[in-house]
């Protein structure tokens, strides 16, 4: 079996079991970001563990990327993830797929500067794509990854965000 034919097996497995128990599709993450060296953390989620730090020049040690490489990475392997998925599903052979990811910010706002907005000022993305299919039918494979992308949501709607302080340690 080839790549392309797994995916197409494995999201037709999943729609099909999503179909009929809706509840099975639903879930929750726990992502946790230790503080263990100055400013470097380490962030586990299940059995994925890496480090995340700032730059030198940010009061860090540049032992690891930013929190903005990662949340860069998320949205650019995202869409890149969905995108093939997308195209596997329609048939269509891919020959290359590269999505890049282009942010603008004002690290004024990190530091705490009156009126100077901390997050991102404008995010840009563009996907490189060689395959074999007609125009019309490679849009709406595009189409269809791009309405089905969490990371694409996640940076263009709001979302529901709550948050808590607890003082001492996690129980």
């Amino acid at each position: 079996m080839d790549a392309q034919e797994h995916i197409r097996n494995a999201f037709s497995r999943m729609a099909h079991v999503f179909a009929k128990k809706p509840e099975a599709a639903r879930g929750t993450c726990v992502m946790r970001a230790r503080v263990v060296d100055g400013l470097r953390c380490e962030a586990q989620e299940g059995d994925w563990r890496f480090s995340i730090d700032m730059p030198v020049e940010g009061g860090g040690t540049g032992a690891g990327p930013t929190p903005g490489v990662h949340g860069r990475a998320a949205l650019a392997s995202c869409l890149a993830i969905g995108y093939g998925i997308c195209l596997a599903r329609a048939g269509i052979t891919v020959r290359s797929l590269e999505v890049e990811v282009a942010a603008d910010f004002d690290n004024r706002g990190l530091v705490g500067m009156d009126d100077v907005y901390p997050g991102y000022l404008g995010v840009r993305h563009t996907l490189y794509l060689e395959a074999d299919a007609p125009q019309e039918k490679l849009d709406r494979a595009i189409a269809e990854a791009r309405r089905c992308s969490p990371y694409l949501h996640v940076f263009a709607d709001p979302q529901p965000l709550q948050g808590s302080v607890v003082y001492g340690p996690r129980a």
